[in-house]
């Protein structure tokens, strides 16, 4: 299997530039160097307790050859490879005492609405400092144990039911399963052009009986030689697939590949399942088996064994994921890792103008290893396409994996050796420096190479000194698993995820130089020094992806350049950070260059404190969804910088001494404009604003829909219409609230944009969330993202209901609703 890779370009803007199309994951922030102390035989397998990961005084020398099934060690990866191209219920907080609150006269008690989400704002899901939800998203920390196992067994259980439900009705009717979501037609295939030829779809069944076999989903067992790349370019998919098939990964392929699968007879009914991650989640993806063909021959992912078909079928189920066959051309071995495994995947390079390999790359490779992180590494054909063997017995254009690594005293001096398999497994391992038949081994007794794993055999796996490896070795690969892996192993990482959007006009502010870089989604980040090291620093893998770019390539759209900040956080600020804080204040720490690709992934290492993480697009209001994720060696806190509601004491506004003099002559005004009934409607309300504040001019009248909202709002019997005492009620506000809107429409254009409305309103004296905010720009704003003054002073107005309906009906910050009080109070916001 070969592979290609990309060069890159580059412009920077600061600490993190921006790169081209196909890139390397990004680098890293280097604060640790492992220091080299003598020690004997070290090995990153089977470890247990020890302080410095690398020269612990633990003499465990376990993780020969010959047990590395059993053990579950690492193998075969790649490196960073680029091919082609119950309404009813509100909770709220707790306040200490009960605020006064300005509402029309006679306000009735009712009780509060739980709003629909109509935001597209980040839906996130965090812990607090305490470990504690503080705002009622689903806190996604991981940590093992019994808990995350029942309920992964409860979600398995639910998904085998539904393929059961469908395999068994097709096979009760006789009838084999067609794929109504994914057809066997073209458009599955090719989304940017007409196929080359015309493509027959072939059940499986129908492909074998062409060479006279009967079809298999596994032929003689499973094996990562059962994969071969067909027409397509997505050997970055490929090379993944290849990867958990191996014996050490059968836990993490079975996840992937359901092995109670066949054709047998009795079982058999054309549909097949397949489990992919996907941003978080695990979906069960539900097939056909009909398959593309040309002369019976398929044209893609295909197996050595013409009638063998867990490969052909696991690439149409991830196709389907996508959309089609051509959305997978093109893309990254961490890309495919991540998706198969769950695990946050980062890459390393080890040489040139992008090389970004850390200093401490042994200390990480060895806390990676006893993670039973999924290590690979490999090396670049600098001549083309294709592999090359050279000299030293290491193959160009291929893809080797990480078993072990050591420190052992050669003589006075230590040291360290890396063992690396050659998934082929035939007599092309490496013949330099302790290589299997070097003077160098000499120098080791024969138990204490026993005691390594040296085994004398043409198996594709050898030792190499670090220095040599690195010399010779162009990218490494780590796919770091989760908690809840299906691998047994002690040490585990500590997870915490966040699903964001970025939205236009609202919170996607561009990257640091962009003014409105302030308005990104925030994450707060609290480190405490929980490392295994002898150190006093903390160690973070953060991973930032954009959601479901590859599966809308044929619209057109195509992954935007990413990236995030790492701000030290200083306390006295409000959260979420404003302008301000931006303004003085610079990243400590990057992502490094903005790239456009699906994800990017950077290892920090950062002294314990606090800090605020800050996702964001290169250019500012680029929209799109993204998945960000923590892994930590303990546990930290990560969770969702936002503006805690609370219930507001605002005082009522306070009639100038004009008005006093007036008061006579608006009574006057009132009667003028309500008429003999002595109550104004929403459309005499609309001439009463039109005349009586046109000493402030609208840039526009104010909008009958708006006057219907002031009218429902502000009346207190349901009439529909408004009293004198809550026509001057609502008069206060309106004239109070206009005074705010021209505050804060800081460039004196007639609106706010969604930016200001923030402002605006904590000018008023209210606190939201983000998610709220969210909503109201999209319920009040315009295409532009502009709010214009009748919709502020309607969103002021539903807001001023809205607090005050809740600030009734609460009771040690909860509210209860009967239907009737829903539909009442729902109907009218």
């Amino acid at each position: 299997m070969s592979y290609s890779y990309n060069s890159l370009g580059r412009q920077q803007e600061g600490a993190g530039g921006r790169l081209g199309s196909s890139s390397s994951q990004a680098g890293t922030l280097n604060r640790t160097q492992v220091e080299r102390r003598p020690a004997q035989f070290i090995s990153a397998k089977n470890r247990s307790g020890s302080t410095d990961r690398l020269n612990s005084s633990s003499s465990s020398l376990s993780g020969s050859r010959s047990n590395l099934s059993a053990q579950k060690q690492n193998a075969t990866s790649a490196g960073n490879i680029s091919v082609g191209s119950s309404p009813g219920r509100v909770r709220g907080g707790n306040p200490p005492q009960q605020p006064q609150h300005q509402q029309p006269p006679h306000q009735q008690a009712v009780s509060s609405p739980k709003s629909p989400n109509y935001s597209n704002v980040p839906s996130t899901n965090y812990v607090n400092r305490n470990g504690r939800d503080l705002r009622g998203s689903t806190s996604s920390t991981q940590s093992y144990g019994p808990r995350v196992e029942d309920s992964s067994r409860v979600v398995a259980d639910a998904k085998f039911r539904e393929f059961e439900k469908v395999r068994v009705d097709y096979l009760r009717r006789g009838k084999l399963y067609e794929d109504t979501m994914f057809l066997p037609a073209d458009s599955s295939i090719y989304f940017s052009r007409q196929p080359p030829y015309d493509f027959e779809w072939l059940r499986a069944k129908d492909i074998a009986a062409l060479y006279g076999y009967r079809p298999e989903f596994y032929s003689r067992g499973i094996s990562r030689f059962d994969v071969r790349q067909g027409q397509l370019g997505d050997c970055w998919f490929v090379a993944a697939m290849a990867c958990l098939s191996s014996p050490e990964y059968r836990n993490l392929f079975e996840r992937v590949v359901y092995p109670d699968q066949s054709f047998q007879d009795g079982w058999y009914s054309g549909v097949f399942r397949f489990n992919f991650w996907h941003f978080g989640q695990w979906k069960q993806i539900l097939i056909d088996d009909l398959l593309p063909t040309k002369r019976g021959q398929l044209i893609f992912v295909n197996s050595p064994q013409s009638n063998e078909f867990w490969p052909a079928l696991m690439e149409k189920a991830y196709a389907k994921v996508y959309g089609s066959y051509e959305a997978l051309k093109g893309g990254f071995l961490v890309d495919s890792l991540t998706d198969l495994t769950g695990g946050l995947a980062e890459s390393y390079t080890l040489h040139g103008p992008e090389a970004d390999l850390p200093g401490n790359i042994v200390n990480i490779l060895f806390k990676a290893l006893e993670r039973q992180s999924i290590i690979g590494c490999n090396i670049i054909n600098i001549a083309g396409a294709g592999e090359a063997l050279r000299p030293n017995g290491l193959v160009e254009g291929h893809a080797y994996s990480v078993t072990d690594l050591r420190r052992i005293m050669h003589g006075q001096y230590p040291v360290t050796l890396i063992r690396v398999r050659n998934p082929h497994g035939d007599h092309k391992e490496w013949k330099g420096r302790w290589s299997e038949w070097s003077q160098e081994w000499q120098q080791i007794s024969p138990s204490d190479r026993e005691k390594l794993g040296l085994i004398k055999r043409d198996d594709g796996e050898f030792w190499m000194d670090f220095e040599d490896f690195k010399d010779n070795f162009d990218n490494v690969v780590i796919c770091n698993l989760t908690p809840d892996s299906p691998v047994d192993f002690e040490r585990k990482w500590h997870t915490v995820e966040h699903h964001g959007q970025w939205t236009k006009h609202f919170n996607a502010g561009g990257r640091p130089s962009c003014p409105a870089h302030w308005s990104n989604p925030q994450y707060f980040l609290k480190l405490e020094d929980t490392d295994e090291d002898d150190d006093n620093v903390c160690s973070a893998i953060i991973q930032l992806m954009q959601k479901d770019r590859r599966k809308i390539k044929q619209k057109g759209e195509k992954f935007l350049y990413i990236g995030f900040n790492v701000y030290q956080y200083e306390r006295g600020y409000s959260v979420p950070l404003r302008r301000e804080f931006f303004e003085t204040h610079r990243a400590i720490a990057t992502s490094g260059s903005y790239i456009n690709i699906r994800q990017i992934t950077k290892r920090l290492t950062l002294e314990p404190g606090e800090y605020v993480v800050v996702p964001s697009t290169w250019d500012a209001d680029e929209e799109a969804g993204f998945y960000l994720r923590f892994f930590f060696e303990k546990g930290n806190v990560a969770e969702y910088f936002d503006e805690k509601p609370e219930v507001p004491d605002i005082p009522a506004p306070t009639p100038s001494p004009e008005w006093k003099e007036q008061e006579e002559t608006f009574k006057n005004f009132f009667y003028r404009v309500s008429g003999e009934d002595m109550v104004v409607d929403a459309f005499e309300l609309k001439e009463a604003i039109k005349e009586g504040l046109k000493k402030e001019p609208l840039h526009r009248d104010v909008s009958i829909d708006a006057c219907k909202s002031f009218v429902s709002l502000m009346d207190v019997d349901g009439s529909g219409k408004l009293s004198f005492y809550e026509f001057q009620f609502l008069w206060h506000h309106l004239r109070s609230w206009k005074k705010t809107f021209y505050q804060f429409d800081i460039n004196q254009s007639g609106f706010l944009n969604s930016r200001e409305l923030r402002a605006a309103i904590n000018g008023v004296g209210y606190k939201m969330s983000n998610r709220t905010l969210g909503r109201l720009i999209f319920r009040y704003a315009d295409e532009n993202g502009k709010i214009s003054l009748d919709n502020f002073l309607a969103t002021m107005a539903r807001l001023m209901k809205t607090y005050n309906v809740y600030h009734d009906i609460q009771k040690d910050g909860e509210a209860t609703l009967d239907l009737a009080q829903w539909l009442d109070n729902t109907l009218v916001f």
